[in-house]
């Protein structure tokens, strides 16, 4: 792969970086039954997760006032269970840190959910940065912008797609059961992408 000092590749955590849409749906579910909300199952999970989290706990039925405990409740699930590296993930991470791309993470996943799962997952130690329980990712990706001439942003909902294009990124979707490859590229997403070995040829 050609050198790649001028080049910045940030992703979310969460459904990208890391495969968790079983975990995301136990979370979800434990806050919702903790207040009499009825659970989902898995395919109505994948029909109504959309991020960010206070407006689906909004459309869910959790009152305004209480979604930031609700938030806090579902890092602390999220914690608290495994997920597993996406394919092609460690030998992206590793080729791209080889190449000399800038490395790091935008997500609004807790940084102990972040560090929990690079320790269980053996993720390759990589970032230049980290940055969790962001609350607005346009804002963050707007900040990290200027630090190279090309940027990309890797992540797995409509509002990732939305933020890196507006934030003059190239956005990359990653499917999962959170958005279809219709509703990635419908919200700008540049690629769409199965496996992140899959980014080595979009960014070289």
């Amino acid at each position: 792969m050609a050198t790649l000092g001028e080049t910045m590749v940030l992703f979310d955590w969460n459904g990208t970086v890391v495969v968790d849409a079983d975990r995301a749906r136990a979370a979800l579910n434990a806050v919702l039954a903790r207040r009499g909300i009825p659970v989902l199952g898995e395919a109505e999970f994948s029909v109504r997760f959309r991020l960010p989290l206070a407006q689906l706990f909004g459309r869910l039925g959790i009152p305004a006032g209480d979604h930031a405990a609700a938030e806090e409740e579902w890092n602390v699930e999220m914690a608290d269970t495994h997920a597993r590296l996406r394919d092609g993930a460690a030998e992206c991470l590793a080729t791209l840190s080889r190449a000399g791309a800038w490395l790091g993470v935008v997500s609004a996943a807790s940084a102990a959910a972040v560090r929990f799962d690079q320790r269980a997952l053996a993720v390759p130690a990589v970032w230049n940065s980290v940055d969790a329980s962001v609350g607005d990712k346009f804002e963050m990706l707007l900040r990290h912008r200027p630090q190279r001439s090309n940027a990309f942003y890797v992540g797995d909902s409509a509002d990732d797609m939305r933020c890196a294009s507006a934030a003059g990124y190239t956005a990359v979707g990653v499917t999962d059961a959170y958005s279809s490859p219709d509703v990635l590229r419908a919200a700008g997403a540049a690629h769409v992408i199965g496996t992140l070995d899959e980014l080595l040829a979009i960014v070289a």
